[in-house]
């Protein structure tokens, strides 16, 4: 590997111009790019970034001569925890070329210097990025496993195809529907089945008023650590795929006010034929098993009916969502622990080392944007 000049490499924040640079180097580096307007909505439109205004860096890069050979991104985003409103930092896509790994920690150390951040949350950290980002100060969020994922089978046949798609088997389609018949057979006899609740579930693709007042029940009511989810920053975070078969919202409500809801996205992976939904978010103010089981019925329910192959959750072994851990009968184990944290701020270190502190999902972080 030819040596690289320090006087060459240069650090800089990133500007929006930087973006087909910046997603060619994710390219390279096998990371999904997002298009550029859904890139660009990770700061315009975020109701954080704008009350933050231009001060607030979207990232970083590292420049050699005219190229960029590194970069990571900076997203703000608005929590609430135990009466606070707090400025939490998420990075995305953190990626350098081989030949300079020696500065990778340069774009580490502008994240977790910043000011006027109250606490850094990275929630898609891959094994690369794990080493580093632990040498920088971050922990493991103390609450859930997050090394893997919780899924079912919805649709045995299109799994089994996929799965030995993935596998490189020959003939995956023909093999696939004895392979689908058995796997069909081992969770009649041996899987669980959600407990039954009379709790009536809609299913919509937006975010209507409710939502506000359902945050503001649900923010009075937790001692937890909570990303915002007024009706704003919702139609914000999920904006990419609002009003769209990419995005379940069900709900349970009574008298025109939602009790509880859960947030599914699609996550398919097309190169191998597979179809699969994602439960990103789910909140209830209480009865959290009975309304997460009627929930996730729901979305199982709807999994069939459109010949999807999998129903999954990301984080396993979390108080609100386990019942999700009981009923999905399969573990997908992730390349590392993907979800750290960090602050400066010693009573809020404290406070966060407590497991009861945290109600973590994959709507924190970029996870799900």
């Amino acid at each position: 590997m030819a040596a690289v000049s320090t006087h060459r490499v240069k650090l800089r924040e990133a500007h929006f111009e930087d973006y087909q640079a910046i997603a060619a180097l994710e390219g390279s580096h096998e990371l999904v790019s997002k298009p550029l307007n859904d890139w660009r909505r990770l700061w315009s439109g975020n109701p954080c970034y704008e009350e933050l205004g231009p001060r607030w860096p979207i990232g970083w890069v590292l420049q050699d001569g005219e190229r960029i050979v590194g970069c990571s991104c900076n997203i703000p985003l608005r929590y609430v925890f135990r009466g606070k409103k707090l400025v939490v930092a998420s990075g995305r896509g953190w990626v350098v070329d081989d030949a300079y790994r020696g500065y990778a920690a340069l774009l580490g150390d502008e994240y977790f210097n910043q000011e006027n951040v109250d606490l850094f949350l990275n929630n898609t950290v891959n094994g690369k990025a794990a080493g580093l980002i632990t040498a920088l100060g971050s922990m493991r969020v103390p609450a859930g496993d997050w090394s893997e994922a919780a899924f079912a089978i919805t649709e045995h046949r299109g799994f089994a195809e996929s799965a030995l798609r993935i596998k490189q088997i020959p003939q995956p389609r023909l093999l696939s529907y004895p392979v689908g018949l058995a796997l069909s057979l081992k969770d009649r006899l041996t899987g669980n089945s959600l407990p039954k609740a009379d709790i009536d579930v809609a299913l919509q693709h937006d975010f209507d008023q409710r939502f506000d007042t359902f945050w503001e029940n649900l923010s009075h009511r937790s001692n937890d650590l909570l990303a915002v989810r007024s009706r704003e920053v919702l139609r914000w975070h999920f904006g990419a795929v609002l009003d769209t078969d990419g995005l379940w919202v069900l709900t349970a409500a009574r008298g025109g006010n939602i009790d509880a809801y859960a947030v599914f996205q699609r996550r398919d992976e097309p190169q191998y034929g597979l179809k699969r939904i994602r439960m990103v978010d789910f909140q209830a103010c209480d009865r959290h098993d009975q309304y997460c089981a009627a929930l996730v019925q729901r979305a199982f329910d709807e999994c069939r009916a459109q010949g999807i192959h999998v129903l999954e959750h990301v984080g396993c072994n979390l108080a609100k969502t386990n019942v999700f851990d009981r009923f999905a009968p399969y573990r997908r184990k992730l390349a590392g622990w993907s979800f750290f944290y960090l602050t400066n701020d010693e009573e809020l270190a404290r406070q966060l080392a407590d497991p009861e502190a945290w109600a973590p999902s994959s709507y924190d972080g970029d996870a799900s944007l």
